[in-house]
């Protein structure tokens, strides 16, 4: 749907721009999420449709109000990453927009496998059971090495063969080939990360989720202002992850959080 709004609202015959593109963007998800309703509505699995209790908002915010902290912390690292990129010129810029949505695309891989950590684990920790809850991470984060590194080297092969799909200038294809492996990078650390980060949001341990997330969220914006090539950019993105990543398994070796406690726990 989105693809065919785009060639009639931007392409052809409306010619609307970037006005066209955001309002085939915004029918698209209005229209995906009409169809998951009728879907759910066709199963009898929609729940029926009420006004909240007092009790029912303060459980949401207990979850919403961190994940929003959480959203925030990496939308602002992406805004630096944009920031840097736009003064190193226009063409260095066009190359940023190309490797940047590559990454976008290609690490939405790695959100099966955070939905997976959420839908598995909060049952197991709740029953405590430290055998199936490590059997759950163990296949998680396996899947998530091999889909790392296949996925990864798919990104760095649409770049490198790829890049005159996005630009038939040479100037901005060079600057993508050159630039594609610190995005393959970036897209298998992500996809590890999001494995990973997925185990922590099912465990609950907001507290430390978001002291690590505006801990590297800072060492990403010192990073982002001194780099001086676009490499550098996904690189100081990709070294935030790697020492989030490093911090929560720290934290599951020493039973930290209802995770780590688990996991810890010998009966």
């Amino acid at each position: 749907v989105n693809i065919v709004g785009d060639s009639f609202l931007c392409v052809y015959p409306l010619r609307w721009g970037v006005a066209g593109a955001a309002a085939a963007t915004a029918f698209a998800t209005v229209f995906s999420s009409g169809q998951m309703l009728m879907n759910l509505a066709k199963r009898k699995l929609l729940p029926r449709i009420s006004i909240p209790k007092l009790s029912d908002l303060k459980e949401l915010l207990a979850y919403v109000g961190p994940l929003f902290i959480i959203t925030i912390c990496r939308l602002i690292g992406f805004t630096s990453m944009q920031r840097r990129a736009m003064t190193f010129g226009t063409v260095p810029l066009a190359a940023y927009q190309i490797c940047v949505n590559a990454m976008i695309f290609f690490l939405l891989f790695g959100e099966p496998l955070s939905q997976l950590q959420q839908t598995q684990l909060p049952a197991l920790l709740s029953a405590g059971d430290r055998e199936s809850t490590k059997s759950t991470m163990k296949s998680v984060l396996t899947l998530a090495s091999y889909t790392a590194l296949g996925v990864g080297a798919v990104t760095f092969a649409t770049l490198t063969l790829g890049s005159g799909l996005f630009s038939s200038d040479p100037l901005v294809q060079g600057f993508v080939k050159k630039t594609a492996p610190a995005v393959s990078f970036a897209v298998m650390q992500t996809i590890m990360t999001a494995s990973l980060d997925g185990a922590m949001l099912a465990s609950r341990d907001f507290t430390f989720i978001i002291l690590v997330g505006l801990l590297t969220c800072g060492i990403q914006l010192v990073l982002s202002s001194r780099c001086g090539n676009l490499s550098a950019i996904f690189g100081a993105f990709t070294l935030r992850l790697a020492v989030y990543c490093i911090a929560v398994l720290a934290r599951i070796a020493c039973g930290g959080g209802a995770l780590g406690n688990v996991l810890k726990t010998r009966k």
